[in-house]
């Protein structure tokens, strides 16, 4: 009998990650508001339940991966949330990334009804969801852990950084502290290069291949300068470095290039790009680098 799962958030990754366990051979039960990604998950074969309470009482382990901290408050701990549905197989794993904080209180919340959670925060994107190649950032229960493990393992690789849930948050936001900075240069040296009266392909054909190159370097010149879709969004990608901006407020560490990187990211939802790919970042430095009339 195939395996019973939950999945909360059916974004760019959830959607992508309900697919792979579908075609694994998971039953998957799941939860959104918009009729255009329900229909979508049932197409795939998901089973669309009214609610997260709903989708816990179905499922064993239920993985969600929403937005934002209020979504992951509201979706577990909310009058309709996975705690109100939880039984004894019950499983939470939180694969969104959001405030330290919230994670923890999140976390207190599950261990007060003795529901196991584990704190599992991504890196890779939708693609890599797919190849199963993901970089999975675990932090709690190592027993918890043991059990979810198998499922986890669909997506990729499971780094384990500790007992304590909130730890796989902490590297999350290190590891976001780099993508976006890398991001805010990548759009810096194109818009640069085509002010310089250079051509920005042969300029970033000549970074990518030197000492500053990288995966991510190369996939965002690309999606720039080919129009290919790029990994994540700039609305999402404002909400990850304004936690690591939290982060660095807490440590009392002074992080002058990310904090300088946030402003082109409020500045992309100041023009309404909140819901655009995160190579449309380009559009702020073009609106920023034109004379002025």
């Amino acid at each position: 009998m195939a395996e019973e799962i939950g999945m909360i958030g059916l974004g760019r990754m959830g959607m992508a990650a309900a697919k792979k366990y579908i075609q694994a051979g998971y039953k998957v039960y799941g939860y959104a508001r918009r009729r255009e990604v329900i229909e979508e998950f049932s197409a795939a074969g998901g089973l669309t339940l009214k609610n997260s309470r709903a989708v816990a009482e179905k499922a064993g382990k239920v993985i969600v991966y929403v937005l934002n901290d209020p979504q992951v408050i509201e979706v577990v701990t909310g009058p309709s949330g996975i705690l109100e549905g939880f039984h004894q197989r019950t499983r939470v794993i939180c694969m969104a990334t959001i405030d330290r904080e919230n994670l923890d209180w999140v976390a207190q919340r599950c261990a007060e009804k003795s529901v196991g959670f584990l704190d599992c925060p991504v890196t890779g994107g939708p693609a890599r969801v797919q190849a199963g190649t993901l970089t999975i950032i675990a932090s709690g229960a190592k027993d918890v852990l043991e059990e979810c493990r198998a499922l986890l393992e669909i997506q990729g690789r499971i780094v384990y950084i500790g007992g304590k849930p909130g730890l796989g948050q902490a590297v999350k936001h290190c590891n976001q502290l780099l993508v976006g900075t890398t991001l805010a240069a990548t759009m810096e040296v194109i818009t640069l290069a085509r002010k310089s009266g250079l051509d920005p392909r042969q300029v970033c054909e000549v970074v990518g291949s030197g000492i500053a190159g990288s995966d991510y370097f190369r996939l965002l010149a690309a999606s720039v300068l080919d129009q290919k879709p790029s990994p994540g969004g700039l609305g999402q990608m404002c909400k990850d470095v304004g936690l690591v901006i939290n982060d660095s407020r807490r440590a009392r560490v002074p992080l002058v290039v990310a904090s300088a990187a946030y402003q082109y990211f409020l500045s992309a939802l100041a023009l309404g790009l909140e819901n655009a790919d995160s190579s449309e970042l380009i559009r702020v430095l073009e609106r920023m680098a034109e004379p002025a009339e």
